[in-house]
């Protein structure tokens, strides 16, 4: 998911965004994006130009550059997200780092890490035995970046680790990469796909939008969770990226079918379902009969809201959480926009919740995902304690509004 305010599309490339012209804001939705730095000279402004684009996560691959690359890119991040925006907004967008890392030589993380990429696995085993002696890696997402699809291993890795890169040197998109995307439905781990070289081939003088159009296709088609792009220009590339997430919203639209893809979801279903897994599959039932504009889950772990995206969700998912660690990694699920909670906290948890869904509420108005009629489909706990969200309502903005504004009365 990106927010892009009042995009002003004479500053672009002429050509790249499709002839679609506005100056509203804009949520989009669309698949999420990593981008990996390799240039030392990226700077607060290039990450907060990059991140307003639709870039989710920023990547260091900690195989090929070292330490003080690595602070220099953490920093830039770190100002980014201290950088006023043009329009001052009460929502804070979390920008997620990550580092590529091999198995073989593991390295002492830096605690803002959110997610690591692992190379140079080949057995459960050997995951196992890097999960023992990291134990400071068993609290962050782990994706698994195979060298081969032929790992005897392979279906047992997906489902200990958290996610898979896929990249062309392993293969087709649907020739080869089907079983494994298969597989990652059903264990719910989202997939990123990696193009090493698509950025440099955009921005060649003969260069056209065709590759980046049947790039983004497959994606939608196979439903892919995400992209993996890498920078060697050295320049900032605002405008591939923006091109790429207007194609991901247009295809969307043309091609997806919310219907048909949850009846997919559910006849495919085995019995018994995980509750956690069943109310969110209730919930995204609720909202494709209902026409509910988007979701709102609240969520501390990320759980909730992971369980949401894995459910064929027919609109957007908001994420609220006080949790920043929590925000940032949701940045992984396809469809969810994390929203991180800043507010005092309420006495009682009827009034903390209705707090929560008032600010997902807000921020749909302020970005134009709804008015105020249209329809939430909400997920909460019934009670603090309870680990999971365990019941959901249907309502309109105006109810929500309505209600919260008595409240504070």
């Amino acid at each position: 998911m990106v927010w892009w305010m009042h995009f002003n599309p004479e500053k672009c490339r002429e050509g790249v965004h499709f002839g679609l012209k506005t100056t509203t804001d804009i949520v989009y939705e669309t698949v999420n994006v990593i981008f990996e730095c390799n240039d030392s000279n990226y700077g607060g402004y290039d990450i907060d130009t990059l991140s307003n684009a639709g870039v989710n996560i920023f990547n260091v691959d900690m195989t090929h550059h070292d330490t003080e690359f690595f602070n220099r890119i953490k920093n830039a991040v770190e100002f980014a997200q201290s950088v006023p925006k043009m329009v001052k907004s009460t929502y804070y967008t979390p920008i997620g780092l990550s580092v590529t890392i091999s198995a073989n030589d593991p390295i002492e993380i830096d605690d803002r890490v959110d997610i690591i990429i692992l190379k140079d696995i080949m057995t459960t085993d050997e995951l196992r035995t890097f999960k023992k002696r990291n134990d400071k890696f068993s609290s962050s997402p782990i994706l698994f970046w195979p060298s081969t699809l032929k790992i005897e291993d392979l279906n047992e890795l997906i489902k200990f680790t958290d996610g898979i890169i896929l990249d062309p040197g392993l293969g087709s998109m649907f020739g080869d990469f089907y079983e494994v995307l298969q597989k990652c439905k059903e264990c719910r781990r989202p997939v990123f796909f990696k193009n090493p070289g698509i950025i440099d081939d955009y921005y060649k003088p003969t260069a056209n939008d065709r590759q980046l159009l049947i790039l983004v296709n497959d994606m939608i088609k196979y439903r892919f969770d995400g992209a993996f792009f890498i920078d060697q220009a050295g320049k900032p590339p605002t405008e591939f990226i923006q091109a790429f997430v207007r194609a991901t919203d247009l295809l969307e639209q043309k091609y997806v079918d919310n219907a048909s893809e949850y009846f997919k979801l559910s006849v495919q279903m085995q019995v018994p379902v995980l509750q956690p897994y069943a109310v969110a599959l209730a919930a995204s039932h609720a909202a494709l009969h209902s026409g509910a504009r988007a979701i709102i889950v609240l969520t501390t772990s990320g759980v909730s809201a992971r369980m949401l995206a894995f459910a064929a969700p027919p609109c957007k998912v908001l994420a609220i959480t006080r949790h920043l660690r929590t925000a940032r990694k949701l940045h992984l699920y396809r469809k969810v926009l994390p929203l991180y909670y800043q507010e005092r906290r309420a006495i009682c948890w009827q009034d903390e919740c209705l707090a929560h869904i008032a600010f997902g509420t807000s921020f749909g108005l302020d970005t134009g995902l709804f008015d105020f009629m249209s329809k939430l489909v909400v997920l909460a706990p019934t009670e603090e304690v309870v680990g999971y969200c365990n019941s959901f309502q249907i309502l309109t903005v105006t109810h929500v509004r309505d209600a919260f504004l008595c409240g504070k009365k």
